[in-house]
């Protein structure tokens, strides 16, 4: 398997309109941050996790590739407002099949009021085929084992989002706080990519110190830092944190063992 990050920025991208770069060098290209997104290449196909506001211009740089299915980890506009251009996408095909999309029940209702366009009754044939999503129920992509995590992606636990392990890898964004069965369900893993937007308190992310403690207790091999803000530039991280934890970049690929 190999990843590619389509964009590591948190909710307003860096640079932002109201912060510009913040404390990130604007002379680091590795600092300029799209809304966050990954691009899973397997054996079993091309899968995309999550569809913010930019996804059309990561899929062109990451070459067009075709895509098999779209997998979301909640439904905030930074993570799902880019999903009319997966109708676009399917046009990359001599006979476009309907595009599986994996989300949970909640967020399936946030997806089909984006699109109600393409939910009509005149749609002659279904561009998308909604598959509903549980936490800690696996379900498979072409064969692909993929099992959910449930997420609190606040301190109140009102919000909630989605993990994913597969095989030894997790990807856990936008995420502030996590059951025993979220952490038992992450052990074992060697890599890991984890969302973190800020070096202190974030009512709705973990923060550097937070993480640090988790991926502590989870041991894995290796850690890339995604969903980054303006506060975490590129290089003071690489120089603060120990070497099997890096902050990732946009274009950024990754092999999974």
């Amino acid at each position: 398997m190999k990843v590619r990050i389509l964009g590591c920025g948190p909710s307003y991208g860096v640079p932002s309109l109201s912060r510009g770069y913040g404390e990130c060098n604007p002379n680091n290209p590795k600092n300029i941050r799209l809304r966050t997104a990954m691009l899973l290449t397997t054996e079993y196909g091309n899968i995309v996790f999550d569809t913010g506001p930019e996804i059309r211009q990561q899929l062109i740089a990451a070459g067009t590739p075709k895509i098999d299915a779209v997998v979301y980890t909640h439904a905030h506009y930074d993570h799902m407002g880019g999903a009319e251009d997966l109708r676009k996408a399917l046009g990359n095909t001599d006979a476009p099949q309907p595009l599986p999309v994996y989300l949970t029940h909640t967020d399936e209702r946030e997806f089909r009021n984006l699109l109600y366009f393409a939910f009509k009754p005149i749609v002659d044939t279904p561009l998308f085929d909604i598959r509903n999503i549980k936490p800690y129920q696996e379900f498979d992509i072409n064969g692909l084992k993929i099992f959910p995590i449930k997420q609190y992606h606040d301190i109140n636990n009102t919000n909630i989002s989605i993990g994913y392990r597969i095989k030894d890898f997790a990807y856990s964004t936008d995420v502030k706080k996590m059951d025993e069965e979220g952490f038992e369900a992450l052990k074992g893993i060697k890599t890991w990519i984890l969302g973190v937007t800020t070096p202190t308190q974030n009512p709705k992310h973990i923060n550097l110190e937070e993480a640090l403690e988790w991926i502590e207790r989870i041991k894995p091999q290796r850690v890339f830092l995604t969903h980054m803000g303006t506060r975490m530039d590129y290089d003071t991280l690489c120089q603060k944190l120990p070497p099997h934890i890096r902050p990732v970049y946009d274009g950024m690929e990754i092999d999974i063992e």
